[in-house]
């Protein structure tokens, strides 16, 4: 994902297959794995995690107005809508649904990778609990709050990176804002006390592998496609009936400009509609009926043309017989023995009667 693409290519890139192999995504899911064994067999985050929640007290749920407006941000209300509106606005742009399917798609597999992790751990709000796993009704590691604000923002940078206009200053100006709000959303979390530092930097770590699986993705989509396609087997008519029916509506068809004329038939010849009556006796009939007789292709004509001359026919310029005025060579009927003059250059036949 390097500056903009090309319509052509924002629409059909012929990659084949994921460009490069996962390599931070990997590390960091091996991270987030890590973190999880840790605090499973109690070891040092656990501690860590304790003193990080006590650099603040607990006041109360209702005593952070500010800090909780300010948490309203990294919320799937505020930033899904913002995602969505953003693809809606390239894909308008660029004429393909692509950017829609990828926003839409990604963060449904983000959501589904930060359930299945929270089912798994059971743990406690340091406002319910303690920080120890498999002990309490709540679900927090890892955090889905700082997971959706990287992947989200960071989505949408991406996108506009990729398939808007938007200069490198720009770029690097939204990218470290969108750092800066994923740190601003963890702090405010831990003074907060709604979650574990821990949990706060596993999700973090979830939300950054699924935007460079996302980004590959979207560079690979070609191979996706027919990856997908095979998957789905007898199913994909269905994938293409709802493509088929949400496309319109997301991207209208172009329309002729006033004016315009119709594209002409292949070679650049227009094709008359035979199929529309002719009006007899009225002057624009006259033309269309003269275009379409001239268009007919001619019957072949009864006599050929004139065949080519053997390559031994030759006019005369000099020599012997030079201007007796002998006819010159014609051909026969098959075009391959000429008639020479009698005696090839004596004198010509005398001509002979018929008596009858």
């Amino acid at each position: 994902m390097h500056g903009r693409v090309s319509e052509k290519n924002a629409r059909d890139e012929s990659t084949g297959a994921t460009p490069t192999f996962p390599v931070l995504a990997v590390v960091l899911f091996v991270g987030v794995l890590a973190i999880f064994a840790d605090l499973a067999r109690g070891g040092f985050l656990l501690s860590l995690d304790t003193h990080v929640s006590e650099i603040w007290k607990f006041r109360g749920p209702y005593d952070y107005p500010y800090a909780d407006a300010v948490d309203r941000i990294g919320q799937r209300l505020i930033c899904l809508p913002l995602l969505v509106i953003v693809a809606f606005y390239l894909c308008r742009r660029i004429r393909s649904i692509r950017p829609l399917v990828i926003a839409v798609g990604s963060t449904i597999a983000l959501n589904g990778v930060i359930g299945v992790l929270k089912l798994a751990s059971g743990r406690e709000s340091p406002r319910t609990g303690g920080p120890e796993l498999f002990v309490g009704d709540n679900v927090l590691f890892p955090s889905g709050h700082t997971a959706n604000t990287l992947f989200v923002y960071g989505l949408i940078v991406a996108l506009l990176v990729r398939y808007g206009s938007i200069s490198p200053p720009v770029r690097r100006l939204l990218w470290a804002l969108v750092a800066g709000i994923t740190v601003l959303m963890t702090v405010i979390s831990v003074y907060r006390h709604t979650h574990w530092f821990s949990d706060l930097v596993a999700g973090a770590m979830v939300g950054a592998a699924m935007l460079q699986l996302t980004l590959l993705v979207d560079l690979g989509w070609s191979g996706v496609r027919r990856w997908l396609r095979r998957l789905a087997g007898p199913t994909w008519v269905v994938v293409e009936w709802g493509v088929g029916l949400i496309r319109p509506r997301i991207v209208p068809p172009l329309k002729p400009e006033a004016g315009q004329p119709a594209t002409p038939a292949r070679g650049g010849d227009q094709q008359p509609d035979l199929s529309a009556p002719a009006h007899s006796g009225t002057p624009s009939s006259q033309p269309d009926a003269q275009m379409i007789q001239q268009q007919r292709p001619h019957p072949p004509r009864s006599q050929p043309t004139h065949p080519p001359t053997h390559p031994r026919t030759h006019v005369r310029t000099g020599g012997r017989g030079h201007g007796t005025g002998w006819p010159e060579p014609r051909a026969t009927d098959d075009g391959d023995n000429p008639q020479q003059g009698p005696g090839h250059g004596d004198r010509p036949a005398a001509r002979q009667h018929d008596p009858a």
